[in-house]
């Protein structure tokens, strides 16, 4: 048996209007994720929308230890202190999944 691993996936529009928030998020946000066990970080930017609606611009995956982790970094301090400057720095709500290897 193959223990299943744990990803956090952030599907997001990140707000080019205002690209100093953006990457003042991204750099503090990245810290918070390895604090609490987040590693192997991969990031994509879609180059074109081939099917459906979208609109995602920014996709990254994050492996953790557990789900657990990742419930306990978004319930952090740390985490939540970036709410205005996440809402300043993103079009719309981030959306952020747990997810785990088939």
């Amino acid at each position: 048996m193959t223990d299943n691993k744990t990803f956090l996936v952030v599907n997001a529009i990140p707000n080019m209007d205002d690209i100093t928030s953006f990457q003042s998020y991204i750099s503090q946000i990245v810290d918070i994720f390895k604090q609490f066990g987040g590693s192997g970080m991969q990031r994509w930017k879609t180059t074109e929308q081939v099917m459906g609606n979208g609109g995602i611009k920014a996709i990254a995956v994050f492996e953790f230890p557990s789900a657990q982790s990742i419930k306990d970094m978004m319930a952090s301090e740390e985490f939540n202190a970036l709410n205005d400057l996440r809402a300043k720095a993103y079009k719309q709500e981030v959306d952020l999944m747990i997810c785990e290897t088939l």
